[in-house]
């Protein structure tokens, strides 16, 4: 029991520390309204395409960067293939409601 509540406390400390909780799923928003307003969303399989929300209520584009860009979670914009860097994949805000 004493190792299930020290495991929990971990888990409740790293995401604390950094705001994230890991998302396994391609990242696909809701498009909710606090999301149209960021606009841009990380597809988490393929680091090539992003979602757009546009409008609130309807579906997530899926838009791809242009020939050697990958899509840049932290800017929101595509950059060239040489600077991108791995980012942990976090759920969009209205996956953690």
């Amino acid at each position: 029991m004493k190792l299930i509540i020290f495991f929990a406390a971990l888990i409740v400390a790293v995401v604390a520390q950094n705001g994230c909780v890991r998302d396994d799923s391609d990242g696909r928003p809701a498009c909710n309204a606090a999301e149209v307003t960021q606009g841009r969303w990380r597809n988490n399989w393929d680091p090539t395409a992003y979602w757009v929300c546009t409008t609130a209520g309807t579906a997530a584009t899926l838009v791809r960067c242009p020939t050697e860009g990958m899509f840049d979670p932290i800017t929101l914009n595509c950059i060239n293939w040489f600077d991108w860097q791995w980012q942990p994949t976090c759920r969009p805000p209205s996956a953690l409601a």
